[in-house]
């Protein structure tokens, strides 16, 4: 059976798998990651979750329609508390808010070893992500954005790496950015995005006269402005 294409936004999460790595997908919904990652022999067998029931039970008619029973396993439950150690090298965490990512990961303490690859993909609050990521000793070792139906994403490739979590040049930009430099123009769009909220966060600040705030949020929007090939936006 001929297998079906990813979106432009689950397709980058399975270029990044290494070939040959157990993969646990987390919040799997429709399976379409396992099912596709199996189907072209890059994962040897995956764990699907997810948290209800719904999601879980497409994922089964896909799992079932392609084949994959003996090679996918699915779990109804929460986050990473049906996954041990020994069933996945490479985990993907997508469609779900950057928070709700780092409370997963927080309460699976296994993910910190340095074998283990984490695809994240969150679709809010990326910022507090990072921070989270960078505190507890995580390490990006790659970021891109990508458009897909409309949207412009952005997928981390993480790993437990203490030594190189404060690595970054620019600290004052990582928690906005991370590793994205505006080399594309869905990075640019991106960036312009974290301007737009910025902008409106610097306006809060000059309302409550908060001089030290607005000054930090001016020099952030400065460096960003380069990046992303566009005035600051004030209001």
């Amino acid at each position: 059976m001929r297998i079906f294409q990813l979106d432009p936004r689950l397709q980058l999460c399975a270029d990044w798998v290494r070939q040959d790595a157990k993969l646990a997908d987390i919040g799997t919904d429709h399976a379409y990651l396992p099912v596709w990652l199996v189907s072209m022999g890059i994962c040897p067998r995956a764990v699907a979750v997810d948290v209800r029931e719904g999601p879980l039970e497409r994922a089964r008619e896909n799992v079932t329609r392609y084949g994959m029973a003996d090679k996918i396993r699915l779990s109804l439950s929460s986050g990473l508390t049906d996954v041990q150690p020994e069933d996945a090298d490479d985990i993907i965490i997508a469609g779900m808010g950057g928070e709700l990512i780092a409370e997963i990961l927080h309460q699976a303490p296994w993910v910190r070893d340095e074998t283990k690859r984490l695809i994240l993909q969150p679709m809010t609050t990326a910022k507090e992500l990072r921070l989270w990521l960078q505190e507890n000793g995580f390490a990006l070792i790659r970021e891109e954005c990508v458009r897909s139906e409309g949207k412009i994403y952005s997928v981390m490739l993480v790993s437990y790496a203490p030594e190189k979590a404060d690595s970054f040049q620019n600290q004052e930009l990582y928690p906005y950015i991370g590793l994205l430099t505006g080399k594309t123009a869905e990075e640019q769009e991106y960036i312009r995005k974290v301007m737009h909220r910025l902008s409106k966060k610097l306006l809060g600040c000059r309302h409550r006269q908060d001089e030290a705030g607005a000054e930090k949020i001016e020099r952030t929007l400065c460096q960003l402005e380069k990046m992303a090939g566009m005035e600051t936006e004030e209001s």
